[in-house]
């Protein structure tokens, strides 16, 4: 296993302990520590377990995730050896899923044996605050539960990722031509000003990206000393997520139409922006992962990612507004 992927002895030791060093699998239950023959002695038989796996072709191994999420708690359940290998050799049996239900379950029973005072009610609590955010993934159930340090950052990049890959997946595939759609064709006298209008369509889209990026989320996390807001930070997500599925509708018209050939230069700069853009938007994650990957003790860190359309595009195109124009009055 790469070294930046196993769980630090901090993260073991935490999970051993939420655990009361049992084996998570309910099936099972197993001590997984306990005396040896020597009098000063003892054995751990208990492993801290990959939900999502730790390496390239390891059990619910996901290439998205970073090394940072992969070592963190987050994405760690408490095993005996024998439980440790039984998931591992049969992934498809043991999903991240299962294995996310079989921690929270067992945590909480964890909790009320040990007489932990309104542990059943804050267990309600719990599932009620969540159900308010609809759909989320273990991971960002488990970062709203828990909110350990740098909580509201994990969450930004769990949740984003979970809104914008969809899109970005179909961006790829566009990309590469795997589907169609049928053709708008556009008569001379249109294309004009139909083009003027996708281009006021992706300014409104960039524009709403930098709101988002420099407004929305800094008040989602809070100011510096304070906590963040979980339900505004996935809300935020949940915008940059139909922000990007806008894009790419907006590049499915710029792709499926037929223009006179005196506007082609402009339809031909469109294709493609919607890929930089969500590509831009998918770097916030691995901005933020990589941020906390650091464990910062102090200090403030700015997100200083534009999402912005590439250099010199807008004079680019209005230039081939201009040159289109001028042959379209000259041919009228």
């Amino acid at each position: 296993m790469a070294s930046e992927n196993r769980f630090p002895q901090s993260v073991i030791t935490t999970l051993a302990r939420r655990s009361a060093n049992t084996c998570a699998n309910p099936s099972c239950g197993a001590i997984t520590s306990g005396p040896t023959d020597r009098p000063d002695g003892s054995i751990n038989l208990g492993e801290a377990a990959h939900i999502y796996g730790a390496n390239l072709g390891s059990a619910r191994y996901d290439e998205a995730m970073l090394p940072a999420e992969r070592r963190a708690i987050t994405n760690a359940i408490w095993l005996c050896g024998n439980c440790h290998k039984k998931i591992d050799d049969d992934p498809n049996q043991y999903p991240p899923g299962l294995l996310f239900e079989w921690r929270q379950e067992h945590e909480q029973a964890i909790s009320e044996k040990l007489g932990r005072t309104g542990a059943a009610i804050k267990h309600r609590y719990e599932r009620r605050h969540l159900e308010a955010f609809g759909k989320l993934s273990y991971v960002a159930e488990r970062l709203i539960i828990d909110k350990d340090n740098f909580w509201e950052y994990l969450l930004t990049a769990e949740a984003l990722r979970i809104e914008v890959m969809p899109t970005a997946r179909r961006w790829k595939a566009l990309s590469r031509g795997l589907y169609a759609k049928p053709i708008t064709r556009l008569e001379r006298a249109e294309s004009f000003d139909w083009l003027s209008d996708r281009l006021q369509e992706i300014l409104l889209y960039v524009q709403a990206f930098m709101n988002l990026t420099n407004g929305e989320l800094h008040l989602a996390w809070g100011a510096p000393g304070t906590p963040g807001n979980d339900f505004e930070i996935v809300s935020v997500c949940r915008l940059y997520g139909e922000v990007c599925h806008g894009v790419l509708l907006w590049e499915e018209q710029i792709r499926f139409s037929s223009v006179d050939e005196d506007f082609l230069e402009i339809r031909d700069l469109f294709l493609g922006t919607a890929g930089h853009l969500i590509d831009r938007v998918m770097e916030i994650p691995k901005f933020l992962s990589e941020m906390v990957a650091a464990e910062p003790a102090s200090g403030t860190y700015a997100l200083t990612l534009a999402i912005e359309l590439p250099d010199g595009w807008v004079e680019k195109a209005e230039a081939a507004f201009a040159k289109a124009q001028s042959a379209f009055l000259a041919d009228n």
